[in-house]
């Protein structure tokens, strides 16, 4: 039986700005006889949080009982399998630290340090074979940005609002500069992500020095003072506040974590269009489909179903609040007014096609003088090829990143989007079994033996966005409520009918025709009565029509009344009369139309055909 202790452990900058510690060692020690294990098990982390200095980590190496890395969520497993004579019992936790997240390359390599946090005493649950327990931490950033001070890692966080409505303002850049004996120092730039948040990292480098450096580096206080700018992608200045603001009293002499509000008076401009998911392949789902609730989910005007791999399209830009944006789609099941019957699921990498995005362009001429020196090649999101490439768009964790590539001059060349985003297969988001129909003749119903008739399934599709990377700044960009979708195939169909009789697999629709004179006389020919019959059976059934061609023709039918989903039984002769015809072979074709549509295409017809003799 294996003792595991899973958790998470972070550390704190700011009440806003929380990191989690990745690539820094959690090491669990046994705690010595001569210390109470349960006294130090029971108190605060506040009062246990030490430096452990070399020699005193030495002195302990021979209590390590295990250790693990922390991974880049912040997430760790602590496995006691190979701790001798361990038991469940209290141990310390140490963080043992090589760098600090984001730590600035500077001119020599930091020394290691090792902190304890607190001692732990488990509530070891069995699961399976293994007894696990759970412990979160986040160390208060008093502790926290004390341990970056130490490898000279400064950092400010802060958040961008739009000072009378406080909504948060993405896509800006903020700089931080420190007011200077002489000049002032320019400490770093940070982007603000959907939230309204940034981060900028600087070393104590960056404002001790000054324009006698390296011979003289003076910094008269502790630390900066700070003061701020904010401006657009492009430089246009947004806010920029005066170097005295660094010498009042909430600015002057910054920590190694500094965390700062700023507001903006007027909403930037923005040159990146939003993202939008607003249309199936030429449909508008506002407009052009009875998307909203209780509406049928079928086009407007046409009332046509969608099947096959429909385009999911609209404007899709390459950025998101000035970041590079990344994309996914989900979907759920609803009733056929519309109604939610399901959670959103994303769409997977089994259920879209290879999806052209868009063009990339490049300026390279094959030689001098080329008269086509720009090329152009396409672009695709395809599931096939999730690691991305010159011509894909990686596809990481189920989110679609857009290619970024922008220097038409460069190897990399520009990308130009299109507006396409994802070819969904709509057969592989809700499943329609085919439905064998083997032994039902033209005429009677498709059900007639047994056999079901195929409904409309219904789903709602949406599209989500982020940075890249970025959860906190999801957000929904386009849902369309309902949208009804078949994809149902019929086997065992009968064709042909009794002059050439064959089956067919794989039909769109049940379309059969045969003549009742044929089924009694065979090929004797037909003389004085001719008896159509037909099937026509489809869930979304269009036009159903039915013409003899032949001497003197084409020669129309009255057809039966439709009944929902079908037309069957016997059609009539409509102007014309069998015995009135010149003897010659005469062929009679049934066609069908499916009110179906990718968005972009609607399917052929389906048919079936017989001839006969009129003798």
């Amino acid at each position: 039986m294996a003792y595991l202790f899973k958790g998470t452990l972070k550390g704190a900058l700011c009440r806003e700005c929380i990191e989690p510690l990745a690539g820094a060692t959690l090491k669990a020690y046994r705690i010595g006889a001569e210390r109470d294990a349960t006294q130090l098990a029971v108190a605060h982390a506040k009062d246990t949080f030490a430096l452990v200095e070399a020699k005193a980590q030495a002195a302990k190496a021979a209590l390590l009982l295990a250790d693990a890395v922390i991974d880049e969520a912040g997430n760790f497993t602590i496995d006691f399998s190979s701790a001798p004579n361990y038991g469940g019992e209290a141990f310390e936790l140490d963080l043992y630290c090589g760098t600090v997240p984001h730590l600035k390359p500077g001119p020599t390599p930091p020394q290691p340090l090792q902190f304890t946090i607190t001692a732990v005493q488990p509530m070891w649950r069995e699961i399976g074979d293994d007894r696990v327990a759970a412990w979160d931490y986040t160390i208060p950033h008093r502790y926290w940005c004390s341990v970056r001070g130490r490898f000279g890692a400064w950092t400010i966080c802060g958040r961008v609002t739009h000072c009378e409505t406080k909504a948060p303002i993405g896509g800006v850049r903020v700089r931080a500069f420190d007011v200077d004996w002489l000049q002032d120092d320019a400490l770093g730039d940070g982007i603000t992500n959907g939230s309204g948040h940034f981060r900028i990292d600087y070393n104590a480098a960056d404002f001790k020095k000054t324009i006698f450096s390296p011979i003289i580096d003076v910094e008269w206080t502790g630390g900066p003072d700070l003061y701020f700018r904010v401006e657009t992608l492009s430089g246009t200045v947004l806010l920029a506040e005066l170097s005295a603001r660094g010498r009042a009293p909430d600015r002057e002499n910054a920590g190694p974590c500094f965390c700062v509000d700023l507001c903006l008076e007027k909403q930037p401009p923005t040159n990146e269009p939003l993202p939008v998911f607003d249309a199936l392949g030429g449909y508008l789902y506002a407009s052009d489909i009875h998307s909203a609730v209780p509406g049928s989910g079928l086009t407007v005007g046409d009332a046509r179903a969608f099947y096959a791999s429909v385009r999911l399209n609209g404007i899709l830009p390459k950025l998101l609040n000035g970041q590079p944006m990344e994309y996914r789609f989900e979907w759920r099941s609803v009733d056929a007014h519309g109604n939610p019957a399901g959670a959103w699921s994303p769409v997977g990498a089994g259920q879209f096609d290879s999806t052209y995005l868009g063009k990339l362009e490049r300026y390279a001429p094959a030689f001098v003088g080329d008269p086509n020196p720009i090329k152009t090649a396409y672009v695709h999101a395809d599931p096939v090829n999730p690691a991305g490439g010159p011509l894909h768009a990686a596809i990481v964790g189920g989110w679609i990143r857009v290619p970024q590539w922008s220097n038409v001059f460069g190897p990399e060349g520009f990308f130009n989007p299109n507006g396409n985003m994802l070819n969904i297969v709509t057969r592989a988001l809700l499943a329609s079994p085919g439905i064998d129909v083997t032994g039902v003749l033209a005429g009677v119903s498709s059900t007639s033996l047994g056999a079901p008739l195929a409904i409309n399934r219904h789903v709602a599709l949406r599209m989500r966005v982020r940075e890249v990377g970025n959860p906190a700044s999801e957000v929904d960009a386009g849902t369309c409520f309902h949208v009804a979708i078949e994809n149902t195939l019929y086997d065992g169909v009968a064709k042909g009918g009794s002059w050439a009789p064959s089956k067919a697999d794989d039909q769109l629709a049940v379309v059969s025709v045969d003549a009742q004179q044929l089924r009694v006389n065979g090929c004797a020919g037909v003389t004085t009565g001719l008896d159509v019959l037909l099937t026509a059976a489809h869930a979304n059934l269009g036009t159903v029509s039915l013409v003899m061609t032949g001497p003197g023709g084409p020669y129309a039918f009255t057809l039966p009344a439709a009944v929902p989903g079908e037309r069957i039984g016997a059609a009539v002769a409509s102007g014309w009369s069998i015995t009135a015809l010149a003897d010659c072979a005469y062929i009679i074709t049934l066609g069908a139309q499916v009110l179906l549509t990718t968005g972009d295409s609607i399917p052929d017809t389906v048919w079936d055909q017989i001839a006969f003799c009129k003798k």
